[in-house]
């Protein structure tokens, strides 16, 4: 039986997301399926601002950077979320679709997971660059993030080594440290700060005075949402930069050691996907039409354990994935003598 397969990016964008529509599409037609493209996230759907996709308009996509649909945030011009849930269900029945295949983050999978206890039949994937998605191993968009990410960290290296500096790397990841985390790792860091374990400047002071009486220089990376322990103690919610900001004008004072901020930001989100994202994405865009062939819905593809398997969004939305104190990769961070902030 023929269907109609809605496909949408929300949150924000990262690499993979073209590539996972190019499989969704690819997979769909092969069924002899309709694919409909949904611009701009929930908001193009309540608003139903569509377009149609053939596999002219999506086999070239797969290196290509964003997404061709755009994404965008909320539900339209509705005052809350049920009003949102509400528009974007009309307009999924007024465009006589099927099913709704939905790219995005925690807050798609929260919105996703309402649409989907209003009786709409939706399969998710798990995207960003902060690998935060509960019940999964990895998110497309997280392996090109961290490859940026060491990219400028290599860059950063020559130039700490030539002014005898500390250069300080700030990373996106408000909640969850995987990608500073994964990028000390490989880049070499001496210093990783993550938002799960509160730093201590009297161990940053310590570490850097060691690395620099023995190299001349050193490499910190740190996430957005990192917080020292004076401020957890308080109480205080992190604050994005403020970690960054506080600690290349504390660090020159506390140490005599010239320090410079570069903050990524957008920066790593953008550009052409690593070869395992593309993987990765189009793994799991053709895993979504297999569980709608099964009428496999209210589920989010995820990876467990090297296999592909359906997850329901209620154990997804809403429940983050922070980096654990006894993760690999922090075991191996602490195992190679880099200073995680204590």
């Amino acid at each position: 039986m023929s269907k109609n397969i809605g496909i949408l990016t929300a949150g924000g964008d990262c690499q993979g997301l073209n590539a996972a529509l190019r499989a969704v599409t690819l997979a769909a037609l092969n069924e002899g399926w309709k694919v409909t493209g949904i611009h701009d996230g929930f908001l193009g759907l309540a608003e139903g601002c569509v377009m149609p996709l053939d596999k002219a308009a999506v086999s070239p996509i797969i290196g290509l950077g964003g997404t061709i649909l755009g994404t965008g945030r909320g539900g339209g011009r509705a005052k809350g979320t049920e009003e949102a849930v509400d528009n974007c269900v009309r307009s999924f029945e007024a465009l006589g679709l099927d099913a709704l295949v939905c790219l995005g983050g925690d807050g798609t999978q929260r919105f996703s997971y309402e649409l989907s206890k209003k009786g709409i039949p939706v399969v998710t994937l798990p995207k960003t660059i902060d690998n935060d998605i509960a019940q999964t191993d990895i998110t497309f968009g997280y392996d090109t993030a961290v490859q940026v990410s060491v990219m400028a960290l290599d860059r950063l290296r020559t130039t700490a080594d030539s002014h005898h500096r500390l250069m300080i790397l700030e990373v996106m990841g408000r909640d969850a440290g995987w990608l500073a985390a994964g990028a000390a790792l490989a880049g070499g860091a001496d210093i990783c700060l993550v938002p799960e374990i509160p730093y201590s400047t009297t161990a940053i002071v310590k570490s850097l005075k060691a690395q620099i009486f023995e190299h001349k220089a050193a490499l910190l990376v740190v996430a957005e949402g990192a917080i020292s322990q004076e401020d957890a103690l308080l109480g205080l919610k992190p604050k994005k930069h403020a970690a960054a900001m506080k600690l290349v004008d504390q660090i020159p004072e506390l140490t005599g050691i010239e320090a410079r901020l570069t903050t990524l930001g957008y920066v790593s989100r953008g550009g052409t996907p690593t070869a395992n994202d593309r993987i990765f994405a189009t793994q799991c865009g053709s895993k979504a039409i297999e569980f709608l062939k099964k009428n496999i819905t209210g589920v989010m593809v995820a990876s467990q354990g090297g296999d592909l398997v359906a997850v329901p969004l209620e154990k997804v939305a809403g429940k983050p994935r922070l980096l654990p104190k006894d993760h690999l990769l922090v075991e191996t961070l602490k195992a190679t003598g880099v200073c995680m902030g204590v």
